[in-house]
């Protein structure tokens, strides 16, 4: 087993490590060393009434040694050390976890820190640089964005030394059309949310099919192949399937517009953040559509009318790693398994 302390006479440390958001929870167990896995499963986060029963399923599994220290990337919001999901009916709270797992120490993380993290180690060939060159990772400030169930968004402040990862909710910012196309779909995304219209709204997996359903609306009648297509698994995937081969009118017109209004909210990001160090894309959509969208993207990014010229300068690289995310996570788990014990979660 690779999880040594140093001291033989301790047993070793083992680390949890997971990366939990509202389609999968990926779970993994850490020695302080080593790069493999002790053991790892990625779960259906809805098939699960709770992150505890989850957990449960994972640690009760066969010859899986039991960990002492967990750091969680959730895709919620922390606050007071719990986090309650935006898109799954989840509540975790980091003495909760203490107390019922025996943890000597439970850190909860937003899943778009922890993947900040896992950016900065990622190896080159670990990224889709879309621009001519890649990331700076000392000296500027960079951001991270990743469309996925949600849209998560961080920041990496450069301190003089080194980055500082910050969560955001920015992806909740109200969705601000830039054409006339842009004001018809604002206008049907606010008939069906007419609290609030946001950019996940339209920049996350359930936002790809609104844009196919605005588009749809506003074609002929859908052929019944589409129509048995669509009904056939996940819905959205199939938009996306469809749009990036072409095989359907809107569908495609929906995976194009989804990248255009991507590279623009990246852009946006980066823009807040003064990220001249670049802007990492994360996420299985980014390693879908903006990869094979790349003009698409990067035209969104840069038309920031006087600031065209400087968006042009800023590189943008796409993660392929899927792991990022539960990298980030772990690169922390180890400093902390590293320091000493403390009387209470970490924060």
């Amino acid at each position: 087993m690779s999880g040594d302390t140093g001291d033989p006479g301790k047993a070793p440390t083992i680390l949890l490590v997971g990366d939990i958001g509202g389609t999968r929870t990926r779970l993994a167990l850490h020695g302080l060393t080593g790069a493999k896995p002790l053991a790892e499963a990625v779960l259906p986060s809805r098939d699960f009434a709770s992150f505890d029963d989850a957990l449960e399923r994972f640690l009760g599994g066969a010859g899986v040694p039991y960990p002492s220290i967990a750091v969680l990337a959730v895709a919620a919001p922390i606050q007071h050390r719990a986090a309650t999901f935006t898109n799954l009916p989840w509540v975790l709270d980091e003495h909760a976890l203490c107390r019922r797992f025996g943890f000597r120490r439970a850190t909860l993380i937003n899943d778009l820190v922890a993947a900040a993290h896992g950016c900065l180690a990622l190896r080159p060939s670990a990224l889709d640089v879309l621009t001519p060159t890649a990331p700076v990772h000392r000296g500027q400030n960079l951001a991270v964005i990743a469309a996925g169930t949600g849209l998560g968004q961080a920041r990496l402040i450069w301190t003089g030394k080194h980055h500082l990862a910050l969560g955001t909710e920015g992806g909740h910012r109200d969705f601000a059309p830039r054409n006339a196309l842009e004001v018809d779909l604002w206008r049907f995304l606010d008939e069906r949310f007419p609290a609030h219209v946001s950019y996940e709204r339209v920049l996350s997996g359930a936002g790809l099919g609104m844009l196919y359903d605005f588009f749809a609306s506003r074609a002929e009648a859908e052929p019944a192949a589409i129509t048995a297509r669509l009904a056939e698994g996940d819905r959205n995937a199939a938009v996306a399937e469809l749009g990036l081969a072409r095989a359907h009118g809107p569908a495609a017109q929906a995976v194009d517009l989804f990248a255009s209004i991507y590279g623009a909210e990246a852009g946006n990001l980066a823009l807040g953040e003064l990220s001249t160090g670049g802007v990492f894309v994360t996420g299985a959509i980014g390693n879908q559509i903006v990869r094979a969208r790349r003009e698409l993207f990067l035209e969104g990014f840069r038309q920031k009318g006087r600031f065209s010229a400087l968006m042009a300068s800023i590189p943008v690289a796409v993660a392929t790693d899927p792991m990022v995310n539960r990298r980030g996570a772990l690169a922390l788990a180890r400093e902390l398994g590293a320091g000493p014990s403390p009387g209470k979660p970490a924060a």
